[in-house]
């Protein structure tokens, strides 16, 4: 089970993430893609220490390509944390060959068969999306069968994770399509009550797929 953070703040934010690690959850993805690295820090230093092993920091797009310096930052504090992920949204990324090395695993998204023949033996969790209509992004639908793309997997090594339109009610059927994982965004802050909604799907997580 994974929750990403909004890319804005939710104004309970890190009282939220702190209480979901401390429930349990394995992993919280930091995804913040118009903040400046010292932001992502800050942020990072809210959350208790003995949970940040399982925080999984996104780094942005436009530092992946273009902010070396930047890149080393965000490696530096990954690995301060000693989280077992990094997340590249992009398997595009040109500093991976020369620094991949001092990463953690990789973890990515694809949204196409094609994006994902391009994985390697560094990544180790794949998200898929949409699976169904996004919650956070109104028009954001499925184009792809997944469960047909994961029948033909031939990347045993490298977990897949279910990403868009994830609720509580959907999580049998996203098991029944094969997934490993799921990642839920939407379903959790736009709830009235986020905890409520994280105890909901970190239950059927317990059940189907542990």
């Amino acid at each position: 089970m994974v929750v990403i953070t909004p890319p804005d703040i939710h104004p309970k934010e890190i009282s939220l993430a702190n209480e979901m690690l401390a429930r349990g959850l394995p992993l919280l993805h930091l995804r913040k893609p118009k903040w400046t690295f010292e932001n992502v820090q800050k942020w990072v230093e809210k959350i208790s220490y003995q949970h940040r092993q399982r925080l999984v920091i996104h780094i942005p797009t436009l530092v992946m390509n273009n902010k070396v310096e930047v890149f080393k930052q965000y490696t530096q504090l990954i690995n301060t944390i000693k989280a077992d992920y990094t997340h590249l949204s992009t398997i595009n990324c040109s500093f991976v060959n020369k620094l991949g090395n001092q990463l953690p695993y990789l973890s990515t998204s694809v949204h196409n068969s094609s994006e994902y023949q391009k994985l390697s033996t560094q990544h180790r969790r794949v998200f898929l999306s949409p699976v169904f209509s996004s919650i956070s992004k109104k028009s954001y639908h499925p184009t792809v069968n997944w469960q047909q793309e994961i029948q033909q997997w031939s990347f045993p090594w490298i977990h897949t994770v279910a990403l868009g339109g994830v609720t509580p009610t959907r999580l049998s059927a996203v098991r029944a399509m094969g997934f490993n994982d799921f990642a839920i965004l939407g379903s959790i802050w736009q709830a009235d009550d986020p905890l409520k909604q994280f105890d909901l799907c970190y239950r059927q997580d317990q059940l189907l797929f542990r």
